[in-house]
C-alpha cells in the first residue's frame, strides 16, 4: 500500500468532539464521513491479508510476521503480524488535512504509529473449537457489543453514548458494494493492572458496515480523544477516570478460497494500534501487544462453545438445527460498545 491511501481519520491521533456529525445528522449528511473511513480502512486492513494474495500472505514491505499461536479453545492457530507507520509518513498525512492541533491550540507532535494485527482462519462450524458464519454475524456485526462484554474479562464496564440513524448509506470500495452501516460514539473501561495501574476508558467513533452479498463485514473504531468534555460523555466524564486511546480494524469474511484450499472458511482479521497513556510508556506497550492480541481468539470461541452448551444450542452430537446463542451479560445493548483493541494485558 503506498503512502497516499493513508488518510487522516483511521489514525491513533483520532478525530475531536467538535468534528463529530450533529446528532440531528441525516443519512445523506453521514454518507461522506462514512465513505471517507471505508475508504481508508478498506486498503489498510486488505494489506495485512490481501484477499487476492495465496493464503492471505500479507505485504512483506508493510507488515512483519511476529508469530503464530496455538490454544486449546481454538482448532485454528492465530498468526500475528506487526506493522509501524514512520512519523514521516503521518506527517504528511496531517500536512494534508491541516495539521495536528492540540488541547492547547498548538501544533501537535505526530508520533509513528506501531500496529498488531492477528489472524485466524476458522471451519464454519458451530462446534467446539471453531464457530458458524451464523455465530460471527450475530456475535460482530448484530450484537458486537454484548458479546464482547461477555467474553473480554478486562472490559468492566461500557456506555454507548451516541448513536446516528445511518439507513439508506451505500458505497463501492475495495471491489465490494457496502450497506447497513452503523455509527456510534461508545465509551469502554478496561481494568490493565490494579492496584499498580488505572482503569483505562476508551472512547470511540465506531463504524460498522456489511457487503451486500452477506459474507463480509468490517467493524473500524477511532478514538475521541477529547470526549471527556462532551456532556454525552459518562465514563470518561467521571472523576479520575484515566482516558487512552485506540484506534483498530476488524474484517470478518467467508474465504472464496480459490487455489488454497480455504474455500467457505471465516477469515477473522484485525489490527489494531493503541495508547494506553498515564505512566506506562509507549515502547512497553508496543513490546507487550503481540502477545496479547491474539488471545481475543480462544477467548471468544471458549465462551461460544460454554454458550452453546448452557443453552443446549451444539451441532456437536452431529444433529440438531445450528443457532447461535445469545449473550449472557444481562446488561442491555444500548449502553455497550464494542470492538476488542488489543489492551487487555
Amino acid at each position: 500500500m503506498s503512502t497516499n491511501t493513508l488518510g487522516p481519520l483511521v489514525r491513533l491521533w483520532g478525530i475531536h468532539t467538535a468534528q463529530l456529525p450533529p446528532d440531528s445528522a441525516t443519512s445523506d449528511e453521514l454518507a461522506p464521513l462514512l465513505m471517507a473511513i471505508l475508504q481508508e480502512a478498506v486498503p489498510f486492513i486488505d494489506s495485512a491479508a490481501p484477499k487476492e494474495s495465496p493464503n492471505g500472505a500479507a505485504d512483506p514491505t508493510l507488515w512483519k510476521h511476529k508469530g503464530s499461536h496455538s490454544h486449546p479453545d481454538s482448532a485454528a492457530k492465530t498468526e500475528v503480524l506487526e506493522r509501524v507507520v514512520p512519523a514521516a509518513e503521518l506527517e504528511k498525512v496531517a500536512s494534508r488535512s491541516g495539521g495536528r492541533e492540540g488541547k492547547d491550540g498548538k501544533e501537535e507532535k505526530v508520533r509513528p504509529e506501531t500496529w498488531c494485527c492477528r489472524r485466524s482462519v476458522h471451519e464454519d462450524r458451530a462446534e467446539k473449537g471453531t464457530a458458524s458464519w451464523d455465530e460471527f454475524v450475530r456475535c460482530f456485526r448484530e450484537e458486537h457489543a454484548e458479546s464482547e462484554k461477555a467474553f473480554t474479562p478486562a472490559c468492566i464496564d461500557a456506555y454507548q453514548a451516541l448513536k446516528w440513524d445511518c439507513t439508506g448509506v451505500e458505497a463501492e470500495e475495495g471491489g465490494v458494494s457496502w450497506g447497513g452501516f452503523k455509527l456510534l460514539v461508545e465509551e469502554m473501561r478496561h481494568r490493565i493492572g490494579k492496584p499498580v495501574l488505572k482503569d483505562r476508558t476508551f472512547p470511540v467513533l465506531q463504524m460498522t458496515a456489511s457487503d451486500k452479498a452477506g459474507k463480509e463485514f468490517i467493524v473500524v473504531s477511532i478514538p475521541v480523544p477529547d470526549f471527556a468534555s462532551s456532556e454525552k460523555s459518562k465514563l470518561a466524564r467521571e472523576k479520575g477516570a484515566q482516558v487512552a486511546y485506540y484506534v483498530s480494524v476488524e474484517r470478518i469474511r467467508k474465504m472464496d478460497g480459490v487455489g488454497d484450499g480455504d474455500a467457505g472458511k471465516i477469515e477473522w482479521l484485525m489490527a489494531t494500534a493503541s495508547d494506553a497513556a498515564g505512566v506506562l510508556p509507549s515502547w512497553v506497550q508496543n513490546l507487550a501487544l503481540p502477545g496479547v492480541i491474539w488471545k481475543d481468539v480462544p477467548l471468544f470461541l471458549g465462551w461460544i462453545a460454554k454458550e452453546r452448551r448452557r443453552q443446549g444450542k451444539t451441532t456437536e452430537d452431529g444433529g440438531g438445527k445450528q443457532e447461535v446463542p445469545q449473550a449472557s451479560t444481562g446488561v442491555e445493548v444500548s449502553n455497550v460498545p464494542t470492538v476488542s483493541d488489543g489492551t487487555n494485558g
